[in-house]
């Protein structure tokens, strides 16, 4: 659209008004000769003296329209970005609450065609202002992490401890603890929906390090139209995870590993996370969304839900544009950067369908496509405290989310909401090194873990002593291959051990977590052990199934032992008996036809 078309699209009224912003200007009273006065000024030399009586915020806001929005302004992404939008934004000749500066008349209504400049007059205007500068995120370290949180009550401003939690370390443990315990059938899960039971919950807290990111007492029995439980996230999250990801599935009633499973045990944990995260991505099963309890009507007809994928790619381009690795951000600040630099994404195509507390009166069709806080921001919330912190690549400053974010406090239906979601507590993220390399910000990836002290002493009768209380997965490790004793003292279970050690992989398993956790070296009784076990293990091979054949006598059998058509595919068993290989048996009836016998076939 160019400017002559702009105009020419207005009345003669809305002509005169703009013109009479223009001192001196006198284009009569025709509609011709009005446009052709206020675009021949427009696109003439006085258009500098124009823009140099701008204020710094209408200056910014014609930079951000030519040079990064392509004409059109953004009056989001604006806010977000400058703090306030200019008063020809947000005039309203209708509210009696407009302040006076707001009504004074601004160069912007000249520039401005709804929300558009023409393109003519855009390309003048790219001259006449520099390209802003880019969104400025303050980011902390951990000294500059705040200790408290100011929770606004109606009783009056409360503070609340901030809880931290560094994730990585804890990615590094719960996944084979979490593994391990599908793996012992410990995980009931729904036939069809594939989501935990209330005692698998408990289970998997069990041996989550540090249990779930709030425990019961954080819990303070919202009615489920306030708010509802806000327990449980992790638990929840990783049966769904190893799920998708293609480790577990559903046995019966409960869920079994699966050969990838069973595979992730010996692979690093870092490269199993990615994989994790990489199908998570595209096939993450049931929405996010879903978890925010209090936004009804998603499974409505005509809702039109987005596909998770579409959002969950647009928040990936968020972190890694946003986040420096291994500096702390403000969850709300990583709001701003979304709405200013436009990682934008729709949740329905329709959201008059979803509402708060009545489908009609709360809709959320009201807030219009523009509201960022009630879908967008739940939906981040939820999936990066939910899945991106539970797998370990953000690490976390959170506080409980009653009353935490006042962003819906105006909407019809929410008076009585202690918070919108469960996640609302969310108030920090760090992006550590393991999220760095699986958003594919580096190639290589080294573990920033704490080292923890040695667990247990071992005694020559492979008694082990703790040092120090075990950590779940710890826990769970002891309780495969020992028999507690006491409070502090374990026995080495070897009938167990020998069991176990079938599997290659087991093997290497325990002797890693018996070499890691022992104060010093083991002893010789404990090394002599192992080495045992592994001569054991590995001196028998399962072959395979065979079929056994018996032969009318001892000549026979050394003659279909020794002959060329059968000897490559038999191996005599006893005097009168040959064994085949299940895969030589075809071959080896072959060779009995060019010999002119037969076998007959096994009877069912």
């Amino acid at each position: 659209m160019t400017l002559n078309e702009a105009l020419t699209s207005l009345t003669v009224m809305e002509l005169k008004q703009r013109c009479s912003q223009i001192p001196n200007l006198r284009p009569g009273n025709r509609k011709d000769g009005l446009v052709a006065g206020l675009a021949g000024y427009l696109l003439s030399e006085s258009l500098a003296t124009l823009v140099e009586g701008l204020t710094d915020l209408e200056r910014n806001a014609v930079a951000e329209t030519v040079h990064n929005w392509g004409g059109s302004f953004r009056a989001v992404g604006f806010e977000a970005k400058y703090g306030s939008l200019p008063g020809v934004f947000t005039y309203n000749p209708y509210s009696y609450g407009q302040s006076k500066k707001d009504r004074q008349p601004s160069a912007l209504a000249l520039f401005f065609f709804g929300r558009t400049i023409p393109t003519d007059l855009a390309a003048r205007l790219a001259q006449l202002v520099p390209e802003p500068p880019p969104m400025r995120i303050a980011t902390l370290d951990d000294e500059q992490l705040p200790k408290t949180i100011t929770i606004k009550r109606f009783s009056g401003d409360e503070p609340e401890p901030l809880r931290r939690a560094d994730t990585e370390m804890l990615a590094h443990q719960d996944l084979p603890a979490v593994l391990r315990l599908i793996a012992e059938g410990g995980i009931a899960v729904g036939a069809k929906t594939g989501l935990p039971s209330a005692a698998a919950i408990r289970r998997l807290e069990s041996v989550l390090l540090g249990g779930d990111w709030y425990d019961a007492d954080d819990d303070e029995d919202t009615p489920r139209w306030a708010g509802g439980p806000i327990r449980p996230i992790r638990p929840f999250a990783w049966p769904l995870l190893l799920q998708t990801g293609g480790l577990a599935k559903i046995d019966g009633s409960k869920l079994g590993l699966t050969a990838k499973g069973k595979k992730a045990l010996s692979q690093p944990v870092h490269e199993v996370v990615k994989q994790l995260y990489e199908r998570w991505q595209r096939k993450g099963s049931p929405d996010e969304l879903r978890r925010v309890d209090l936004i009804k009507g998603q499974t409505s007809k005509g809702v039109r839900l987005t596909a998770p994928m579409d959002r969950r790619l647009v928040i990936e381009d968020a972190l890694r544009a946003s986040c420096p690795v291994g500096e702390w951000l403000a969850v709300d600040d990583l709001f701003r950067q979304m709405k200013a630099e436009g990682h934008r994404f729709d949740v329905s195509g329709n959201p008059w369908k979803l509402y708060l507390s009545d489908a009609n009166y709360g809709s959320l069709g009201y807030d219009g496509a523009a509201n960022f806080e009630i879908l967008e921001a739940r939906y981040t919330l939820a999936y990066l405290f939910e899945y991106l912190a539970t797998l370990g690549m953000i690490d976390i400053a959170y506080s409980r989310p009653y009353r935490a974010r006042p962003d819906y406090y105006d909407h019809w239906g929410a008076d009585d909401i202690d918070f919108l979601s469960r996640y609302d507590g969310l108030r920090y993220l760090r992006l550590n090194a393991l999220g760095a390399y699986c958003l594919d910000l580096t190639e290589h990836y080294v573990a920033q873990l704490a080292e923890r002290p040695p667990l247990f002493r071992m005694d020559a009768d492979l008694q082990l002593e703790l040092l120090r209380p075990a950590e779940p997965a710890e826990q769970l490790q002891l309780e495969q291959i020992a028999k507690s004793l006491s409070a502090d003292r374990w026995g080495l279970n070897t009938d167990v051990i020998f069991s176990r050690s079938a599997d290659a992989d087991e093997r290497e398993r325990i002797r890693a977590f018996l070499e890691t956790s022992v104060e010093g070296d083991l002893p010789a009784e404990a090394s002599n052990l192992l080495a045992r076990i592994e001569e054991r293990a590995t001196a028998l091979t399962d072959a395979g199934p065979a079929r056994l054949i018996q032969c009318r006598d001892a000549a026979l059998a050394a003659m279909l032992s020794t002959d060329p058509a059968t000897a490559a595919h038999c191996s005599r068993a006893g005097e009168r008996r040959l064994c085949v290989p299940q895969k030589k048996l075809n071959a080896f009836r072959k060779g009995l036809a060019k010999l002119d016998f037969v076998l007959p076939e096994l009877a069912p």
